[in-house]
């Protein structure tokens, strides 16, 4: 019998040693490798379902793209805003009225004073355009970090944080005194700087016109702790439904002491100073393609291409000097990103 086995196995050698191995790796397998690969899914099973299914980069990295991702958002909602304001703004600004004046004034004096007062009106409305873009941009910055910041968390509160974002719309309703008070200060700025309808003019002194007005009306609107008062005021606090106000306000008071924060008024003063050398190139632009030369030219000018550019710069479409051409300069910033990022990342850098 034994001879009988002996011969087998010579003569099926090789079946006999395939077929240890399959069974003893089968062995080990079942008895070895099977209860470690039960343990580590059971560890990812719980990991996920405690939250730590990502590694603390890959975490990271989506997080930075989620701030990303509401920057973009933040702006063109901000955008969105602008027809509005745009329509305000029209109403808010009188150029029709100074252009009769100009037309019944009798005398050499007369005329100039109107044309005086026509300059004051355009340079007016070209840096009100500038200082609404940038004032929506950078208050819709500050509303959609603070609840971007919530959203998904176990602190969100979506309803409450819609009702947030609805309340940065009260911008409409300070346009009128924003007019006002850039009117005023760039009346004290033509009389400051000597510049009349026939002052020879280019674009570094456009820049500077513009730029000093809006350094100006942010000492008449913002500082000292007024642009809070102006952007959210206390009114605003009872527009959202009943049931969300008290969510609401508590993001507003996060909202208002930003905005009454030096950081604020930095950044905006940065991204003001940014529009008005661009808007002054294409100032300048405007004015080589119509008359041509190489400049200097009289300041009456300009007074088509002020207005011009007032519209453009509140017209959220494609092309040179729009909206979204001043949006996508403005989000370049460095300032304000670094801004920005600590209102996003607020609870991580506590």
């Amino acid at each position: 019998v034994f001879g009988r086995v002996w011969n087998f196995v010579k003569r099926h050698k090789k079946k006999l040693i395939f077929s240890t191995i399959v069974v003893g790796g089968s062995y080990v397998a079942w008895n070895v490798l099977l209860p470690k690969l039960q343990d580590h899914l059971m560890n990812m099973m719980l990991a996920k379902l405690a939250g730590g299914g990502d590694s603390a980069e890959s975490m990271e990295a989506k997080r930075r793209e989620r701030f990303e991702h509401k920057q973009q958002v933040a702006d063109a909602h901000a955008r969105k805003k602008l027809a509005a304001l745009r329509a305000k703004q029209n109403a808010n600004f009188r150029e029709e009225a100074c252009t009769a004046r100009i037309k019944e004034a009798q005398g050499k004096e007369a005329k100039l004073e109107a044309f005086k007062a026509f300059q004051v009106e355009c340079l007016a409305k070209a840096v009100s355009a500038l200082y609404l873009l940038h004032l929506s941009l950078v208050l819709h910055r500050i509303g959609f970090n603070i609840a971007g910041r919530e959203l998904g968390t176990a602190s969100g509160d979506d309803e409450a944080h819609a009702a947030f974002l609805q309340t940065l719309d009260n911008l409409e309703e300070c346009s009128a005194r924003i007019a006002d008070a850039i009117r005023k200060v760039v009346r004290e700025c033509i009389v400051e700087t000597s510049v009349a309808p026939t002052t020879l003019v280019g674009q570094m002194t456009l820049e500077k016109l513009l730029t000093k007005a809006s350094r100006e009306a942010n000492k008449e609107l913002l500082a000292g702790s007024k642009a809070s008062a102006l952007l959210l005021p206390d009114e605003v606090n009872e527009r959202p439904p009943k049931a969300q106000q008290k969510a609401v306000k508590r993001l507003l008071d996060e909202a208002r002491d930003y905005l009454d924060s030096p950081q604020f008024l930095q950044v905006f003063e940065v991204a003001t100073t940014r529009g008005a050398t661009q808007m002054s190139r294409g100032l300048e632009q405007e004015i080589t393609q119509a008359v041509g030369g190489d400049g200097p030219w009289p300041m009456a000018k300009f007074f088509g291409p002020l207005t011009k550019l007032a519209g453009l710069c509140l017209d959220d479409s494609d092309g040179d000097y729009s909206a979204k051409d001043f949006s996508r300069r403005f989000a370049e910033e460095p300032r304000l990103a670094e801004f920005c990022e600590g209102l996003f990342f607020q609870d991580a850098r506590a």
